[in-house]
């Protein structure tokens, strides 16, 4: 098959970057060597297309060094590469986000298939005031007119109102089940550096109130506020930034931690969790329903989303008490066994399958 997958994200977005371009890369290029697979993402400063066998990306929008710019030209740009391309393509896949939506549903002649993470829903309007509207409007709305839709989680699926959904999980690679845990005394955080969306102030308050060090890799627009956050509340000592790091130094940074903090206020599923877990590793996540899985695998403890006061008591914890980290280190291991991206492929590979075929 010839598939168009069109994501603003791509996992060298110096403004984004996250989870959504993991998992796009993964799936794909898993599929690549048995389809012909176009990737369009949006264009940043230093983006360039280029390919990876069957594996095309393909980048669109201006090249100015602004997100904003960025993100909206992204969707006018893209909806004209696909009017070019329509008659091109078996399968047109498009990841939602409500900046910017490319309309596929109205431009392509072959089937389309939306791709749901989280929900922001209220909040918009919390951000930006009335000029989230459109946004929130868009968000309501656009997903719920495409026949197919794939969801991250179950709890996406609910909040998209997407009944006929499929979920397909992301996932994880198998190295990190081979991983040797031990505890380096450290509290990990490894994603995208958005202080709102990630809840990061959140975790530099309840680190005041809070022992153990912070050791935070990934990168992103907001790590300068991030460390003057840090300094103003007095603790930037205890906060280690390790930027970005590759598979290999990822899965140190996993296997050497006490236990992983994911304070999200907005998140589709949290493929840090389940690498996480792969390295046998408690976490610490936000109340929010997308990450209720860790709680309910039981390698995961949950706090009021944005309560600092909680999430230091959470904290405290789990930093105070090595035979609970351990015993939910062995059961995230456990639960991480049935999530590789491998298996996650071959759902994706055979839901495509289904739609081209016309059974669905």
């Amino acid at each position: 098959m010839k598939i168009f997958h069109f994501i603003y994200d791509h996992t060298n977005n110096p403004w984004v970057g996250g989870g959504g371009a993991v998992r796009n890369y993964e799936l794909n290029r898993r599929l690549a060597d048995r389809h012909d697979i176009t990737i369009v993402c949006g264009k940043f400063p230093a983006a360039h297309d280029y390919e990876e066998g069957n594996l095309k990306f393909r980048f669109v929008g201006t090249t100015a060094n602004n997100y904003v710019l960025s993100t909206f030209s992204y969707a006018w740009q893209a909806s004209r590469f696909l009017r070019a391309q329509q008659n091109n393509v078996d399968i047109v896949v498009e990841d939602f986000a409500p900046y910017n939506p490319i309309f596929s549903k109205f431009i392509a002649n072959s089937p389309t298939v939306i791709q749901v993470h989280h929900r922001e829903g209220i909040n918009l309007l919390k951000r930006y005031f009335l000029l989230g509207t459109p946004f929130l409007v868009l968000e309501n709305f656009y997903p719920k007119i495409f026949r197919h839709a794939i969801a991250v989680t179950d709890a996406s699926k609910k909040k998209f109102g997407l009944h006929k959904a499929v979920v397909i999980s992301n996932g994880i690679d198998e190295a990190l089940l081979k991983s040797n845990p031990v505890d380096n005394n450290y509290i990990a955080f490894l994603g995208r550096i958005q202080i709102h969306n990630k809840g990061l102030d959140s975790l530099v308050k309840a680190l005041t109130m809070s022992t153990g060090k912070l050791v935070l890799a990934g990168r992103g627009r907001d790590e300068e506020k991030l460390k003057t956050l840090a300094a103003n509340a007095g603790i930037r000592e205890r906060i280690d930034f390790r930027g970005y790091l590759g598979e290999e130094a990822k899965i140190q940074f996993l296997s050497g931690a006490s236990f992983l903090v994911l304070p999200s206020r907005f998140e589709g599923q949290g493929i840090v969790l389940l690498e996480a877990a792969a390295c046998g590793k408690p976490v610490v996540v936000s109340d929010i329903p997308e990450l209720r899985f860790a709680v309910e695998a039981g390698f995961g403890i949950s706090f009021k989303t944005g309560d600092a006061v909680d999430l230091a008591e959470k904290i405290n914890l789990l930093m105070k008490d090595s035979v609970l980290r351990e015993k939910m280190g062995k059961k995230a291991r456990q639960y991480a066994i049935n999530f590789t991206w491998d298996r996650m492929a071959e759902k994706y590979e055979e839901y495509i399958y289904t739609i081209f075929n016309g059974k669905k």
